[in-house]
């Protein structure tokens, strides 16, 4: 009996914890103070300048981004990390990469796409134009390769990835060459 006494005096002490706490924590809650209201004025003033009204009135930004972005207008095209050169082959397992080619505007590159143009074409590649300087170059090799798709590309990314510092130059699932 003893033991029940002891039981009881437990759960009568848990009960009177539970209850002061809970008496303590909504005395605890208290509105908010307000420490000055100054009428409530908007602050919706202190925006408008960020973002401005549309108006066919607005003045003319030059340098702004048209609304339609051609191919052309990313030129030139830089690869700062590629020149034009001799290629050795370079052994890759890439099994389903599409293949690739790498070239430019100069002689070397024009003359390497008339004899490997066939190959090209068989092969699906997708030419990666790494230096070139306006439009007229660009189109002067797609007049050149007609039916090859030829994309102003910075190959800066790709030179590293591989290693490669030379182009023209023929990535397939097999690897690199000339």
């Amino acid at each position: 009996m003893g033991g029940t006494k002891k039981l009881g005096g437990l759960i009568m002490n848990k009960v009177a914890f539970i209850f002061l706490t809970l008496g303590l924590s909504f005395n605890a809650y208290s509105e908010n103070i307000v420490i000055a209201d100054l009428g409530g004025e908007s602050a919706v003033r202190f925006y408008e300048s960020l973002q401005p009204e549309h108006d066919i009135n607005a003045p003319y930004y030059p340098n702004a981004i048209p609304s339609t972005v051609s191919e052309f207008d990313m030129l030139p095209i830089v690869s700062h990390k590629l020149t034009p050169g001799k290629v050795k082959y370079k052994a890759f397992d890439l099994t389903g990469i599409q293949p690739i080619f790498l070239i430019g505007t100069d002689s070397l590159s024009q003359h390497w796409i008339t004899e490997n143009y066939q190959k090209l074409l068989q092969l699906k590649a997708i030419g990666l134009v790494v230096n070139v300087n306006n439009k007229q170059e660009l189109m002067s090799l797609r007049t050149q390769a007609p039916k090859l798709r030829l994309l102003p590309v910075s190959g800066d990314d790709l030179a590293e990835r591989i290693p490669l510092s030379h182009y023209p130059a023929l990535i397939t699932e097999t690897g690199v060459s000339q």
